[in-house]
């Protein structure tokens, strides 16, 4: 072969060596082909997880969410009005991200799981001498290790002390009847109905029913003693629930951070037990928080009051167009609360004209649904929104939710309903102030729980969660390592201190480098101007934002948990008491200033589909988080679980072992 030849495939073969070798070092900084059109390893598992998970919910027949309805916008968007304009910075402003932590429990909602209540007995009894004969038989009872009566623990230990302390006196008979104060809560039981309950629950076990008693009793001390206990435990039961909820919060949704206070029902059965006012007793345990008669009265009248007639749908209607629903319309708004005051001039009844429009409007606001100040879709379907029943489910399951609420809410609080998406300040039961608020996301949910507000941060400084640091920064960091610098972000190094962005070695950083970065205070901030703290176990706070467009969304589920305020100046002025002008100037200043609320005021992060609004009507909202779902199967197998006809035995009253008969 010629010699110039070899030569010029040898310096070829060189080239392609050289080139090889560039290509696979730029390869080791991107993905590769097969990464670019399927994702990185981790990528592939983190979407077989989600598709596993989706299959899940659709084995559950539940459905996954349309969670971005509406794209977040990443650019810094205009502020509000009321918003003091400052001069854009020179430096280069970084895109805005949402502030949270990306985590969350994904839906989080569990499966209701009947619980296993322990029987009550207690085999020592059995040893015990009892010299009256109904409390012999009451004693007998309570021996009997095959015994239906059952009970959650705290219930059992309750009763079992109390009758051994007493030494087995019935609580509720004279002289093996029925007793006045037994007739008394046994007609309490009956109306719960009234209070949301499902009355079956508390019917004492081994009877049928709570009426015809003392056929029931047929005369026998043991079937008499059955009653007795039976009853004890039925009435402690309620008691429980009235006062704290027929349901464990925590064991319906993981997002739940709540602990109802309910009655000890040791001091519920000493009081029970020896007062000749046993019903008012129960009744002075119900909540008093006021929505909670409005919403019971609400129930009511669903209850009772015959189904709304089904609103005709139709084409869309506008100002100044005639339709044959325009009256119906003016009947619709004035059941709802929103009446045309304004009579329409002769011959024009049947034109939508500007003063419908304006109630329209007002509905359409109070219902959540988009203000388009004309008879539409999304106005009709509201207005048959009672036809399926829905309305009552969600007053069932705000009933309960009251009942998981503190008992003393605070003279002053912020009560935050994210149903509603929105906040208010009230202040010796008056609501001073109100704002539209941002929540979670549906897979990563604000969390029900209560705390202290403590301090509003003016110009916030934000610290960027390792989590958004490694999920949406890296790839740009390792590929322009000194963009924090550009954007003016601090970097605080693994020793502590603040270095260059550009010293970082970011190819080597993950979720666990130590590595700390902090945006400034100004405009673009991820927290806006002002936040607020009130510290807890998951890191929730409010705050401002920039993303300011989001507010005039109707379903307003776009953070990762934490509560974004659309009036925060106002905020700030109500809970510190400063004017208008205090508040801006402290923010047109520039600087992080952490201000303390002096006045006790509790924050409550609430979650309630069916609320009165400010003049005692009853609005419905959607079940944005599907907890209502939870409740209601929790119900439907509590219900499944009395309907069953009733197995329990009575124990023998000529075995003082307690044998049972057939």
């Amino acid at each position: 072969m010629d010699h110039r030849l070899l030569r010029v495939i040898a310096a070829f073969l060189a080239l392609s060596a050289f080139s090889f070798d560039a290509e696979a070092a730029e390869q080791r900084k991107r993905k590769s082909f097969f990464d670019s059109l399927f994702g990185t390893k981790e990528e592939r598992a983190a979407r077989r997880l989600e598709s596993q998970r989706r299959k899940q919910l659709a084995l559950q027949g539940k459905n996954w969410w349309e969670e971005d309805q509406v794209k977040i916008i990443r650019g810094a968007s205009k502020k509000s009005a009321n918003v003091a304009t400052k001069k854009a910075p020179a430096k280069k402003i970084a895109a805005y991200v949402e502030p949270e932590p990306l985590q969350g429990f994904g839906l989080g909602n569990v499966a209701f799981v009947l619980p296993k209540l322990p029987a009550v007995f207690d085999k020592s009894f059995a040893k015990r001498n009892v010299g009256d004969v109904q409390a012999d038989a009451v004693r007998i009872v309570l021996a009997d290790p095959n015994t239906k009566i059952k009970a959650e623990a705290a219930i059992r230990e309750a009763t079992l002390e109390h009758y051994a302390s007493s030494n087995f006196k019935p609580v509720w008979l004279e002289k093996g009847n029925v007793s006045a104060r037994a007739r008394d809560v046994l007609t309490h039981l009956q109306a719960a109905a009234n209070e949301g309950l499902d009355p079956a629950r508390y019917v004492p076990a081994g009877f049928e029913s709570l009426d015809n008693l003392d056929q029931q009793l047929a005369g026998s001390s043991l079937t008499a003693a059955q009653f007795d206990v039976a009853l004890t435990v039925a009435v402690l039961t309620y008691a429980k629930h009235i006062s704290g909820g027929a349901y464990d919060p925590s064991k319906l949704s993981l997002y739940h951070d709540i602990k109802p206070e309910s009655v000890d029902s040791k001091v519920a059965l000493k009081v029970l037990a020896y007062t000749p006012f046993p019903a008012p007793y129960l009744q002075s345990l119900m909540p008093k928080h006021p929505a909670y008669e409005i919403l019971k009265q609400e129930l009511l009248q669903t209850t009772l009051a015959p189904a709304k007639a089904e609103f005709p749908s139709g084409k869309r209607v506008k100002i100044g167009q005639k339709d044959n629903r325009i009256p119906a319309l003016r009947d619709r708004l004035a059941e709802e609360g929103f009446a045309v005051t304004e009579v329409a001039a002769p011959g024009q009844e049947e034109v939508f004209d500007k003063h419908i429009a304006k109630s329209l409007k007002k509905y359409q606001a109070a219902m959540n649904i988009p203000q388009t100040s004309s008879l539409d879709q999304a106005t009709v379907k509201s207005f048959n929104a009672e036809s399926d029943g829905k309305n009552r489910d969600k007053i069932l399951s705000s009933l309960e939710r009251i009942r998981w609420l503190p008992k003393d809410l605070g003279s002053r609080h912020v009560f935050v309903n994210q149903a509603g998406f929105d906040v208010a300040v009230m202040d010796d039961g008056a609501r001073i102030w109100s704002s539209k608020v941002i929540v979670g996301k549906p897979n990563t949910q604000t969390n029900v729980f209560s705390d202290v507000m403590e301090t509003v941060v003016f110009n916030p400084t934000w610290g960027m969660p390792a989590s958004i640091l490694v999920n949406e920064y890296l790839g740009k960091l390792r590929r322009d390592p000194g963009y924090f610098d550009k954007i003016g972000y601090s970097v605080i190094g693994p020793s502590g201190k603040k270095v260059s962005s550009r010293s970082i070695n970011w190819n080597s950083v993950g979720a666990n480098s130590g590595i700390g970065v902090q945006q400034p205070a100004g405009d673009g901030n991820a927290l806006g101007e002002i936040k607020f703290l009130f510290p807890n176990s998951h890191s929730i706070y409010m705050h401002d934002t920039p993303n300011r467009n989001l507010f005039d969304e109707q379903r307003r589920t776009f953070s990762h948990g934490c509560v974004r305020v659309q009036n925060p100046r106002e905020f700030a002025q109500v809970l510190l008491g400063l004017e208008a002008e205090d508040v801006a100037s402290r923010i047109e200043k520039g600087a992080t200033q952490n201000v303390k609320i002096t006045k006790q005021t509790k924050v409550h992060l609430t979650y309630f589909t069916a609320w009165p609004d400010e003049t005692g009507k009853v609005r419905y909202y959607s079940d944005i988080y599907q907890r209502d779902e939870t409740l209601e199967q929790a119900r439907a197998t509590i219900a499944k679980s009395i309907s069953k006809p009733s197995t329990v035995k009575i124990v023998d009253a000529t075995n003082t072992n307690s044998t049972v008969l057939d």
